[in-house]
Parts: C-alpha cells; sequence; structure tokens
C-alpha cells in the first residue's frame, strides 16, 4: 500500500528539508518554500498538507499561509490542512480553525506529536469520505423522483424514462440553477439497463481549468512534474455507467476538442498517453447557461454542442409550475422527519399562500432551504406547524406593491384564485406599459423564461377566467398574437 503524499509549504527551507527527511518512511513528503510553488505543487495531489501561517517571516504582518489555506480548502475541501506557526497563540489557532484548518501545532513542536497529528488529520479524513460515501450510497437505493403534476415536469418523467431505456445516447439537460438536473440524470442512470452500473458526477465549474483534462481523462506516470502514478480519470471510473457532467459550459475550449472526439468515437486517451482507451458510457450533460449565446462569443464549441444536445430535456423552473409548490413543500416536510430532524409535518394556509406568491430564483432547491429554515424556527417558536412568521422576511416583500390597496370584499365573498389570477393579469399588464408591449423584455422582468412562457401562463389565465379578457387589452393582444 503507497504511503500518503505530504505537501509541506514553508518559507524556511532547511525546515522543510529536515522534516522530509524525518518524515520519509511514513509519508511521501513534497515541499515547497513560496505560495506560489503551494499553488503549483497542491493540484497534482497529497493526502495532507504542512502549511506556516507566515511564509515571510521578516514580516510580522504576514499571514499569506491563511490566504492559501483558503484556497486549498476551496479547491477540495476533503483534503486536511495542518497549520504550523512560531506565534502560537489561541487567538491565531481558532482563526486558522475558522478558516478550514484541520489542527493547529505551535512551532517548535515534537516530531511524535507532528507525526500523529498528521496521521489523525488523514484518518480523519478518509472516515469523512467513507461516510460521505455510504450517504451516497443511501440516496442511489432510494429511488430518486420527480415531484409534482404540472404537464411540464410530466413530459420530463417521460422523456427520462425513454433516454434511460435507450441507454446510449448523449443527453443535455438544460434549467436554472436548483431545477434538478442532477436528479433528473440520477432517474435516467437508475431507470434504465446502466442501474447496475456505476454514476459519477463532477460539477466541472469546481475543476481548476488546468485540471479539467486530467481529471477527465486521467494521466500516465511521468506525464508531468509529480506524476508517481498512473490515475484513471471520470471516464475510467463510470465504464459501464453514467457520466454526469455539470455545468459543461465551464468546459476549456482546449479540452472540448477532445471531449468531441470521445462523443464521436467513444475512445480517448489519457494525458501522457499514446494508447486509445475504449469505454462504454452514458454522458449526460447540464448547463445553466445559453449554449448558443456562448458560440456566438466564441466561448463554445458548436459541433460540440450539437453532438451533446442528441437528446434534450428542458426543466421547467419552479415559477412555471406553481401547483406543485404544495406538493413539494409536503415531501420535504416528510423527508425532514425520515431524518429525524423535525416533528413539524405541516403549514399553514397563510405560509403556504406566501411560498405560492414568492418568484423562486432558486427554484426547488431554495424551497428547501427555505423549509429547512422554516422547521428549525418553528420549533424555536413553539409552532406545531409553519406559519407565516417562521418565513424569511423575503417571502412577504416579494407580495402584493407596497402601494397595492385591497379595497372592499364583496358581500358574497371572495374567490381567491381569481384575485389571485387578477393581480398576475395586472403585473402582466404593467410589464407590458413599462416595455412598450415588447414581449421578451416583458417576460425577462416578470421573472419568466422566454416570450413563449409569457404567452402559455396568459392563455391559462384566460382559459380559467374569460371574463377577464377584455380587461386587460395589452394581454389579450399578446395572447392574439398582436
Amino acid at each position: 500500500m503507497s504511503k500518503p503524499r505530504l505537501l509541506i509549504v514553508d518559507d524556511d527551507r532547511y525546515f522543510t528539508q529536515s522534516l522530509a527527511r524525518v518524515l520519509r518512511d511514513e509519508f511521501q513528503v513534497v515541499t515547497a518554500t513560496t505560495a506560489d510553488e503551494g499553488r503549483a505543487l497542491f493540484p497534482q495531489g497529497c493526502d495532507a498538507v504542512l502549511l506556516d501561517m507566515r511564509l515571510n517571516e521578516s514580516d510580522p504582518q504576514n499571514r499569506e499561509g491563511l490566504d492559501l489555506l483558503r484556497e486549498f480548502r476551496s479547491l477540495r475541501s476533503d483534503i486536511p490542512v495542518v497549520m504550523v506557526t512560531a506565534y502560537g497563540d489561541v487567538e491565531t489557532a481558532v482563526e486558522a480553525m475558522k478558516c478550514g484548518a484541520a489542527d493547529f501545532l505551535p512551532k517548535p513542536f515534537e516530531m511524535a506529536k507532528l507525526r500523529t497529528t498528521i496521521a489523525n488529520a488523514i484518518r480523519r479524513s478518509e472516515l469523512e469520505r467513507k461516510v460521505a460515501s455510504l450517504q451516497r450510497d443511501i440516496l442511489l437505493r432510494e429511488p430518486p423522483e420527480l415531484i409534482g403534476l404540472d404537464p411540464k415536469i410530466e413530459e420530463v418523467r417521460q422523456l427520462a424514462k425513454a433516454v434511460a431505456q435507450d441507454g446510449r445516447a448523449t443527453v443535455l439537460l438544460v434549467g436554472e440553477t436548483g431545477t434538478g438536473k442532477e436528479l433528473v440524470a440520477r432517474l435516467i442512470h437508475q431507470r434504465g439497463y446502466r442501474a447496475g452500473g456505476p454514476f459519477v458526477g463532477v460539477s466541472i465549474a469546481d475543476l481548476p481549468g488546468s485540471l479539467v483534462e486530467r481529471e477527465l481523462f486521467g494521466h500516465e506516470k511521468g506525464a508531468f512534474t509529480d506524476a508517481y502514478e498512473t490515475r484513471p480519470g471520470y471516464f475510467e471510473q463510470s465504464d459501464k455507467g453514467v457520466l454526469f457532467l455539470d455545468e459543461i459550459d465551464s468546459v476549456p475550449l482546449d479540452v472540448q476538442v477532445k471531449l468531441l472526439r470521445f462523443l464521436e468515437e467513444r475512445e480517448f486517451r489519457r494525458v501522457g498517453g499514446n494508447v486509445p482507451i475504449r469505454v462504454d458510457v452514458q454522458v449526460i450533460a447540464a448547463t445553466k447557461r445559453d449554449l448558443q449565446q456562448l458560440i456566438k462569443e466564441g466561448r463554445f464549441r458548436d459541433d460540440l454542442y450539437f453532438r451533446l444536445r442528441t437528446f434534450e430535456i428542458r426543466l421547467p423552473p419552479l415559477r412555471e409550475r406553481r401547483g406543485d409548490v404544495p406538493l413539494l413543500v409536503n415531501h420535504f416536510l416528510k423527508l425532514f422527519r425520515r431524518q429525524g430532524r423535525t416533528t413539524v409535518s405541516q403549514i399553514s394556509p397563510k405560509a403556504l399562500r406566501l411560498l405560492d406568491g414568492y418568484h423562486w430564483p432558486g427554484n426547488v432547491r431554495e424551497l428547501k432551504s427555505i423549509l429547512e429554515g422554516a422547521v428549525i424556527r418553528a420549533e424555536a417558536n413553539g409552532h406545531t406547524c409553519i406559519e407565516a412568521d417562521d418565513l424569511p422576511m423575503e417571502m412577504q416583500i416579494h407580495q402584493l406593491p407596497s402601494d397595492q390597496t385591497i379595497g372592499v370584499f364583496p358581500i358574497d365573498g371572495l374567490n381567491m384564485d381569481e384575485a389571485k389570477a387578477r393581480f398576475e393579469l395586472q403585473c402582466i399588464e404593467q410589464a407590458f406599459r413599462q416595455t412598450r408591449a415588447r414581449k421578451t423584455e416583458a417576460a425577462r422582468i416578470l421573472g419568466l423564461n422566454d416570450r413563449f412562457a409569457l404567452r402559455r401562463r396568459l392563455k391559462t389565465l384566460f382559459r380559467r377566467y374569460p371574463h377577464l379578457f377584455e380587461e386587460f387589452p395589452l394581454a389579450r393582444q399578446a395572447v392574439e398574437g398582436r
């Protein structure tokens, strides 16, 4: 079994060389004496980092080590970083731990203490990774499901089922942040014949641009400095299964060429390798951005775009399927109870109306996050169900405009659904006046995807309440195509 790889970053060259000699029996040690050297070595792989707080001892205000700690944590939060300094005090230790340090050692320290601290940090990190892996396995055993009865989400379900049964076509998922792109990818994986194979998900945006190629395709031993062993990439890891490439728009242009070649030929070469490798992988890519616009800007290859969209599925934003909000609320409350996180099982009608009227820029993911906070506040407030004041303040801010007056209710009662439809039509009418009836711009300021979504919404409202047709002339003209 290979020794853990330890990166030591300290401006004292003699100190780093001495540590490397002492620790070489337990660890494979690489050293850096500047922040830039550390930045260059860290992406090449390590199991732990020993990092000096001050990388310029002549400057008592220098905290470059803390900045480097934050960078390392943003790149790989699972790699433990042990901080050391000759100026150890409680305040410094607390600051380092807040930034994500696994532990803190003041100089001078005993070698036995150093060995134990590093070994424990690596052991904890490995345990955390195993726990995360088990949690992913549990999620995989529970079949993913798309919650909702809206026709748009039903269409997504049917398309996912069809492409899962095919099992070979490249899929492009398009949707805003939080609409459930990874959920649909897992649904495709588990509903098809590849369910017995691996599901490997990677967010391209989380990878530094210089590492995307080697992470996707792997590298050979000796391909670059400190490439001490051959490592398979994500494509090999997902053989016989599904590879989910989230934020595909972040793939660098030079890597797009290699990705296109794989999609065409189903083979690739590792970085530094000459032997073609064939794998059987269904690729599912996802994006929240307009790839056609990126093509116009020269940031995405048109041939790769056409190859990716062999089978395209568009996920609707939550604001286009508001009728599913109560179902989603019920689903998440049941989930939180199963996890043992809360005893709250219901939501009040007033709180539900606030959720229904919100514009949901973060979509389903935002709804889940808001409910997580709401159940905690509900229990803190002694509520048995989620009340309106358990929701964030912005829930109420996005309701009726401040100058909107309700007036006197009719004596025979108010039709709430019609009142909401009337208010929505008032907003649309105002948007048309503000944009001089430019439908695309009006849709944008109303938070809708495009003018077609706006037109569909208007048709739905007028179909339900045809007597409002004459009351809103600009909206009527938009439906009639004028």
